[in-house]
C-alpha cells in the first residue's frame, strides 16, 4: 500500500529537481493525446527550474515527438528509452538523426545470439511471436501480428521485416520482446529458463508484451544514469508510471508516483498513487511542488 494519499502527501519545495514521465497509460491518455492541464503544468515546472525527461520502451524519435508537444523540448532535455537499455539527449539525437553514431550517456545491448536464444525459446510456445529494437536497424519484427503492429503504430520509426534466427550473432540490440496473448505470456513467464533470467531484466509493458532488457538494465538503472548526468541524487527525482516495466524507477526515485488506473503491483510498491492518466494525474502532483 502506498506510504501517501495525495491528500496527506508532505510538501517541501526545492526538494525536487528532476521529473520522470512514462508515456503509455501514465503522461498518454488512453486516446494516446496530452491534456492540456499536463502541458501547462509540465512547462511551468521546467519554468521554475525542473529537468522533465521521459523515461519509455519507445524508441528516442518517440520522446522527440512527445517532449515537443509538451512544449518542454530543448538543449538539456533527456529520455530514458528502450525500458532503460540506452539514455539519451534529445538534442543530440536530432542533430545526429539516429542513434548509432555518436555517444549516448549511457546504452547497453544484447548481442544477436542472445536475441536467437529468445528467439528460439519463444517459438517453442504456439502462437508466441518476437519482435525488437537492433541498434542498427530500428524496429524489427517478425510479422504483422495484432501486437507488432501496436508497436508499429507507435515507434515512429518505420520496421523491418526479419528472421531472427538468421540474424548475425554480433548485431546488438536495445531490447527484445515476446508478444502474444496474455494467457499465453502468462504461462511463458512460468517457464523462463535461467539462461535468459540471469543476463535480461524481464518486465511486463502491458499485458501483452514481455521486454527482455540486456544486463538487468531498467527504467531505474536509466533513471539513475540520467540524475548523475544532471549532477543531482537520485533522491532529488519524482517519476511517474503505471505498468511493470516502470516498478524499479518507482522504488528507485525520490518520490515515486503510480496512477490510479496502474497495475495493483505498481500502486503498492509507489510513495503515492495519483489519479488517473485521464484525470491529469501527472499534474495533480506537480502542482504541489511548483511556487
Amino acid at each position: 500500500m502506498a506510504k501517501y494519499t495525495l491528500d496527506s502527501l508532505p510538501v517541501e519545495l526545492d526538494k525536487y529537481k528532476v521529473i520522470t514521465l512514462d508515456l503509455d497509460d501514465t503522461l498518454l491518455r488512453s486516446d494516446k493525446s496530452i491534456s492540456e492541464t499536463n502541458k501547462k503544468i509540465l512547462q511551468k515546472a521546467q519554468q521554475q527550474g525542473f529537468s522533465i525527461a521521459i523515461a519509455t520502451g519507445r524508441h528516442p524519435k518517440s520522446a522527440v515527438r512527445v517532449m515537443n508537444e509538451l512544449g518542454c523540448l530543448n538543449e538539456n532535455s533527456y529520455a530514458v528509452c528502450f525500458n532503460g537499455s540506452c539514455v539519451v539527449r534529445l538534442s543530440d539525437y536530432i542533430k545526429h538523426n539516429d542513434i548509432v553514431g555518436y555517444p549516448t550517456v549511457f546504452r547497453t545491448t544484447a548481442n544477436g545470439k542472445l536475441v536467437k536464444t529468445v528467439a528460439a525459446f519463444a517459438h517453442s510456445f504456439d502462437g508466441a511471436r518476437v519482435h525488437g529494437y537492433s541498434v542498427t536497424r530500428g524496429l524489427v519484427i517478425e510479422d504483422h501480428n495484432p501486437y507488432t503492429q501496436i508497436e508499429i503504430d507507435t515507434s515512429d520509426v518505420g520496421f523491418e521485416e526479419i528472421d531472427f534466427m538468421k540474424c548475425d550473432d554480433h548485431e546488438e540490440f536495445f531490447k527484445v520482446m515476446i508478444v502474444g496473448e496474455e494467457q499465453l505470456l502468462d504461462k511463458i513467464r512460468k517457464h523462463l529458463p535461467e539462461r535468459l533470467t540471469s543476463i535480461f531484466n524481464i518486465v511486463r509493458s502491458n499485458p501483452n508484451f514481455l521486454e527482455f532488457i540486456p544486463n538487468k538494465s531498467s527504467k531505474g538503472t536509466g533513471l539513475k544514469s540520467l540524475c548523475v548526468r544532471l549532477g543531482y541524487a537520485v533522491e532529488r527525482s519524482i517519476a511517474f508510471g503505471d505498468a511493470e516495466n516502470d516498478l524499479h524507477m518507482i522504488q528507485t526515485a525520490g518520490l515515486g508516483v503510480a496512477m490510479a488506473n496502474g497495475f495493483d503491483v505498481v500502486k503498492a510498491a509507489a510513495d503515492v498513487v495519483t489519479k488517473s492518466n485521464d484525470e491529469d494525474g501527472v499534474a495533480e502532483v506537480i502542482k504541489k511542488f511548483l511556487k
